[in-house]
């Protein structure tokens, strides 16, 4: 008669059986109340006795009432089962524990106002007493007294053997004989020992190695808080004993014992814990606790049976009649086994918790380990074995993942370069010829060499191309009717040279031999069929490289040639010339140089296509051979820089006139003037035709000389303009303040802390509070989980890893909650419109952004290289330790959670290593290359940002550390979030007519659309805009270029990558389609930006930079709009002075006529535009010359700039803005803050911001606000 197995699984304590290293199933085990019953086969027998004793009550039950159901005859049963059990536990055991000394109180009544539950004191200390009484083996006999021996001889069954077998031990041996040999076996003496089966590999080999049983019971009154031994006593009653006095009698017989206590409580005897003190009072000879431990379970226990309301005893429950009561105070355990089991009455003693002389069947000898089979196995076992894979496979993987993603970052970034090679390549090949093309390498000089395309063709040229399709070097056959060829008798790295006629030489090694051979086939093929031939010259490879000329040999002779030609103008009287016999073999070389167009023009810093440069050209090149001689470009340079003013007009005249007739045409001289970058809007041409006369008169002099023309670059090393010359184009910037005295090196330093904090003050205060706030919320949740949640056990088996990890998860919380706030454009667009907006720097809000970003992806590689550890420990914990963690996961008693569960196996595991993915994603591909490069990669893959919240949200839901806490930090920013999306989707989805689009020159597409219905936007601002004739929902950040009283919008873009190449050519007439859909254009916005503030200041400067002149177009007009008529336009500007800088103008035609627009509208005089030009650097005297002679001359005429026709004054060098801005204080010393705006790369704003700060270390008024956007 045993109960039934566990079959439906329940949650029963389920170690490994000691002769088992694994889990066996819980369906083995015996089901009975007790989760702890089949620990042990004596904890067993008990349990099946009372099962027993249940059935043989509701067998009686039945008798008796036939008629009753079987829930009430269980009831019943049940009910008296638990009497049974309550009677002899605090009837008959515990007098027998506690002796005569601690009588229970007699019954009273049900006490409602008395704590049943159980102490710490008790539960922690007093209950362990009767560890010390487990002997190491137990008994089995029958009922004629015999003892029955295991299978291998052995007297008893050892008990570290069957610690969590005993559904095996007791159906082979038998209950009853068990029971019998259980009530003859007499415990282990009451005292301080513990036997080894408790103390060494306690329940078996998947605990803790050397986990000993009096050594838990410290560490668990520890846990659990408990008093000092001697504070303990003073709360029961007894008085406070010193080391001696705890037991005198141990103290005399083991005065070593007691001084090694003494010794490890470093002599405080108030420092010892109440289970140490409560095992030392106990006196082996009574048998029985000593006096602490006595008061404490008879306290216990009193209180259990008087704040019973179902007690037994209790009438006024009516459970039981006064009868009942009687008879179930008689009843005593031997009852219980006599009627429950097979066992004859005279087998076994009436007293069962004692055994006396003359009762039946006395044990053999009292049993110890050696007497006893050894233990199965004492080997510890390592929770971590089977998980080493899993967790070094995870370790590679959370390496392997921002490996892999920054390698397809890379592939795709070389993938957009190579798409954009090909479309170059195509753009070559859409005329249709055909070309033969080869790769080598080409030999520049001894330690250098490139890849290059070899092309033949298709006019007479060979070029080299590089990888992006630029020509390097163009070799004309057109003078030439045999060309010769260097070949390489060596069989290793075959070479070719090629020479060029008046230019260095072209050398190409080949990989093979077989490679060389079809290039030289194809090229004399080539040149035979233009009639030319090919002279095939066969020499060694160490003799051609030596004898090649190099274009570094080239370059050393060119400027040879001009250093040559300034020394001879410079250093000879008028007339006289240099004698032979003074000139070296090198000078002599130099002379017989002579200069081809291309050569001409990168010495001009121009094209070689440029009018100017083929005017320029044909005027030095006076033989007309197509080369420039040295004695030709002498004289050239004497004339400029010595010849008379009617002989440099001359040289204009003829530059002019190209046929040579004696007259230049209109057309001639506009396509001249056209040439350097636009037509000059003059009327000074009123003649269809100008002869010299007449063109010398329309460039007198009004005033002064018309000497500037010229060069000042005598006795000089480094090659400027004349300073007095560029200080005289710059008139405004002039500053004539009297010297001030140097401040102290002290006083600099405070000056420069005090303006750096002055301009960055609302910087450096939001950083403070976000820093403040996300370490306050690290360390909030940190301090938590290290000393405030102790009683979750968290920090006992994660040690500080899971404060880091809570920590950094409420950090990392707060920064991805607060990335929204960062990009709900439409909000701070609207913020920017109150009088807030001048507390927060709402226009670093993208650099806030990325800030933000790095400081969660730095919270998140914490957060996940501390869960690598916290899982770590979490593997290697039992199971019963993992249920008083976590209660929101429920283990089945035989499963051993390793670590690939935990990571693969839970939401937060699984949704841990997706999240770290996508992070690494994000983060990779918003590197600043991938995101210049890949524009739409990046887009599409900070698209992920859904999952990011979506799964961060799902996360924390299995609760495993702690109740979640992202959605506390993330609904408020979702929510602004959303409705910012929401507001963007009233215009996104909106298709708009496109009105009109024009190809500008420099690859750039003017588009005028459709101005949606009410829709509002500030001068400067910008909007995202797609358009649907490809990629519908690809949208790219752009600057409205309109003014916002214009009933349209505007927009220029620069083609640059691929979708705006794709706009440039769907707009382009040629491919028009009339079948292809009518295109649309659908745009977000308009968004903030950093320029849109500049109506609010008297004084405004404006700088742009490159592209970065985009968002002037629409404030320039805006401005001039404003100022020029009577209404009130809330432009508070009284002057604002525009500095454009860039490298040359061809880049930028449609704004010149922006500006063009901009003069003729400002009546008010209220705007200033300066240009500087940068790329014409002092190279050669001959770059910046030329250009600056026709140019400076040409403004002092007509009032207009040669190059654009605009009143706009261009400077050739970059803008000195230390000056500049100390010129604005001078003339507007009497505003206290002036507006400085620019927009353009990095560089160009730091510049900026470094003189606005330098200007504002001088602590003077007016103060320079700088707000800029970077493109």
């Amino acid at each position: 008669m045993f109960p039934p197995r566990n079959r439906e699984r329940a949650p029963l304590h389920n170690s490994p059986p000691a002769h088992h290293i694994k889990m066996i199933s819980p369906e083995r085990m015996f089901l009975l109340g007790d989760p702890r019953s089949n620990q042990n086969p004596a904890l067993l027998a008990f349990g099946l006795l009372f099962f027993r004793w249940h059935n043989t009550l509701a067998q009686r039950i039945q008798a008796e009432y036939p008629h009753w159901s079987d829930e009430d005859i269980f009831q019943r049963a049940r009910r008296l089962v638990i009497a049974s059990l309550q009677n002899i536990i605090l009837y008959e055991y515990l007098p027998t524990l506690l002796g005569s000394d601690e009588q229970i109180a007699p019954y009273t009544g049900y006490k409602p106002d008395i704590h049943p539950g159980v102490s710490h004191a008790f539960q922690s200390a007093a209950f362990r007493f009767g560890h010390t009484m487990i002997p190491p083996g137990l008994y089995r006999r029958d009922a004629q007294c015999n003892f029955i021996k295991t299978r291998h001889g052995h007297n008893g069954i050892r008990l570290c053997s069957t610690w969590w077998g005993s559904e095996e031990v007791i159906p082979e041996t038998g209950l009853e004989e068990l029971l019998m040999g259980l009530s003859s076996q007499i415990a282990e003496r009451e005292d301080s020992i513990l036997c080894s089966d408790v103390r060494d590999k306690l329940f078996g080999p998947l605990d803790f190695s050397r986990r000993d049983l009096a050594a838990l019971n410290i560490m668990r009154g520890r846990d659990n808080g408990l008093p000092d031994y001697n504070t303990v006593r003073k709360v029961f009653g007894l008085p406070k004993l010193n080391w001696t006095e705890i037991n005198p009698v141990f103290s005399a017989n083991n005065p070593d014992v007691i001084k090694r206590l003494y010794d490890l409580y470093n002599g405080d005897v108030d420092n010892i814990d109440l289970y140490v003190g409560g095992m030392l009072e106990t006196n082996p000879t009574e048998g029985r606790p000593g006096p602490v431990f006595r008061r404490i379970i008879k306290e216990q226990f009193e209180r259990i049976r008087d704040a019973d309301r179902f007690w037994f005893e209790n009438e006024a429950n009516g459970i039981f009649s006064i009868d009942e009561i009687e008879e179930i105070r008689k009843i005593r355990l031997w009852d219980i086994l006599v009627n429950a089991t097979g066992i004859p009455a005279n087998a076994v003693q009436k007293e069962l918790f004692r055994f006396q002389e003359g009762d039946p069947c006395p044990q053999p000898g009292q049993l110890n380990s050696s007497q006893l089979e050894p233990c199965i196995i004492l080997k510890g076992w390592d929770y971590f074995h089977g998980s080493e894979l899993p967790y070094i496979f995870v370790i590679l993987l959370l390496i392997f993942i921002p490996t892999v993603v920054a390698l397809v970052g890379y592939g795709v970034i070389k993938l957009q370069n190579r798409r954009r090679r090909r479309f170059k390549a195509r753009q070559e090949m859409s005329d249709g010829k055909e070309y033969d093309k080869l790769y080598v390498r080409e030999w520049l000089h001894q330690n250098h060499k490139r890849y290059v395309k070899v092309k033949i063709g298709p006019d007479e040229s060979l070029s080299t191309v590089n990888r992006k399709g630029e020509t390097l070097r163009r070799i004309d056959f057109i003078n030439v009717n045999s060309l010769i060829v260097e070949v390489t008798q060596d069989s290793a790295k075959p070479m070719v040279l090629i020479r060029s006629t008046r230019d260095h030489d072209l050398v190409l090694q080949f990989n093979n031999l077989s490679e060389r051979k079809r290039f030289l086939s194809k090229l004399e093929s080539f040149l035979l069929n233009r009639k030319k031939t090919l002279e095939i010259i066969h020499t060694y490879r160490d003799i051609m490289l030596a004898n090649a000329e190099t274009k570094e040999k080239r370059q050393k002779r060119l400027e040879h040639f001009f250093r040559e030609a300034y020394a001879l103008t410079f250093g000879l009287k008028p007339g006289e010339k240099r004698k032979l016999d003074s000139v070296s073999n090198d000078v002599i070389m130099v002379m017989r140089t002579s200069l081809s167009k291309n050569e001409f023009a990168e010495a001009l810093g121009m094209k070689s296509d440029s009018l100017f440069v083929k005017q320029m050209f044909n005027c030095v090149d006076k033989d007309k051979d197509g080369r420039i001689s040295f004695q030709e470009f002498l004289d050239t340079v004497v004339l400029f820089s010595r010849g008379k003013t009617e002989d440099k007009v001359r040289i204009i005249f003829d530059m002019c006139d190209h046929d040579g007739n004696g007259l230049i045409d209109k057309v001639e001289l506009t396509k001249m003037m056209t040439s350097l970058v636009d037509i000059a809007k003059t009327n000074s041409l009123s003649e269809p035709q100008l002869n010299y006369d007449d063109f010398k008169t329309m460039m007198k002099e009004y005033k002064g000389d018309f000497i500037a023309i010229g060069l000042d670059c005598k006795g000089a090393k480094q090659n400027f303009l004349d300073t007095s010359t560029n200080i005289a184009r710059m008139t405004s910037f002039q500053i004539s303040s009297p010297p001030e005295a140097d401040p102290s090196w002290a006083k600099k330093k405070w000056n420069s802390l005090i303006t750096y904090l002055e301009e960055n003050r609302q910087h450096i205060i939001y950083l403070i509070m976000f820093y403040v706030i996300t370490f306050t919320l690290f360390f909030e949740r940190y301090f938590s989980y290290s000393y405030l949640t102790e009683h979750t056990d968290l920090r006992h088996i994660m040690g500080a890893g899971i404060a880091i990890t809570r920590g950094s998860a409420a950090a990392l919380s707060f920064c991805y909650s607060l990335l929204l706030l960062t990009m709900c454009r439409n909000l701070i667009t609207k913020v920017r419109e109150y009088a807030i907006q001048q507390y927060i720097p709402l226009d670093s809000h993208v650099q806030f952004h990325k800030l933000v970003a790095m400081t969660g992806l730095f919270f998140t590689l914490v957060h996940t290289i501390g869960h690598c550890v916290n899982f770590y420990h979490i593997s290697t914990q039992p199971l019963e330790h993992l249920r008083c963690l976590t209660k929101e996961m429920h283990f089945d008693s035989d499963s051993k959670p390793n670590f690939s569960f935990w990571i693969f196996g839970t939401v937060t595991g699984i949704t841990g290593i997706i999240l770290f993915t996508i992070v690494m994603i994000i983060y990779i591909f918003a590197y600043p290359k991938i995101r210049q490069k890949a524009y739409s990669y990046f887009w599409i893959t900070h698209s992920l940002y859904i999952f990011l919240y979506g799964l961060s949200l799902l996360h924390g839901l299995a609760k495993l550390t702690g109740t979640p806490r992202f959605w506390a930090f993330f609904i408020i920013p979702a929510v602004l979030f959303t409705l910012d999306k929401i507001i963007s989707l009233q215009t996104k989805y909106m298709e708009l007519d496109i009105l009109e689009t024009e190809l500008l020159p420099s690859d750039v597409t003017k588009v005028k659309f459709s101005r949606p219905p009410n829709f509002k936007y500030l001068s400067g601002q910008w909007v995202r805009l797609c358009c649907t004739a490809f990629k519908s929902n690809e949208y790219h950040s752009l600057t409205l270029t309109s003014a916002p009283h214009e009933n349209y919008l505007s927009v220029h873009v620069k083609a640059h990558g691929p979708w705006t190449w794709k706009l440039r050519g769907f707009f382009d007439p040629s491919n028009y389609s009339p079948n292809a859909p009518t295109p649309k254009i659908k745009l977000e916005g308009p968004f903030g930006g950093g320029n849109q503030d500049w109506y609010k200041h008297e004084i405004a400067i404006m700088v742009g930079g490159g592209i970065g002149v985009t968002p002037y177009a629409s404030i320039l007009n805006d401005l001039v709009f404003g100022t020029s008529t009577n209404r009130y336009s809330g432009v508070a500007c009284k002057k604002v002075y525009f500095l454009w800088i860039c490298a040359s103008h061809r880049h930028f035609e449609w704004f010149i006529d922006v500006l063009r627009d901009v003069e003729s509208k400002d009546v008010t005089n209220v705007l200033e535009v300066h240009i500087f030009i940068t790329q014409f650097f002092h190279k050669f005297d001959l770059r910046t010359t030329m250009l600056y002679i026709c140019e400076n001359h040409f403004q002092r005429i007509s009032n207009r700039s040669m190059f654009t026709g605009l009143k706009a004054v261009n400077h050739f060098g970059r803008p000195d803005m230390n000056a500049f801005l100390k010129f604005i204080r001078k003339q507007h010393a009497y505003v206290s803050k002036v507006g400085v705006f620019s927009c353009g790369p990095t560089a160009l704003t730091k510049t900026i911001s470094k003189a606005c700060e330098a200007v504002n270390k001088q602590r003077k008024l007016p103060y320079f606000l700088h707000q800029f956007e970077n493109f």
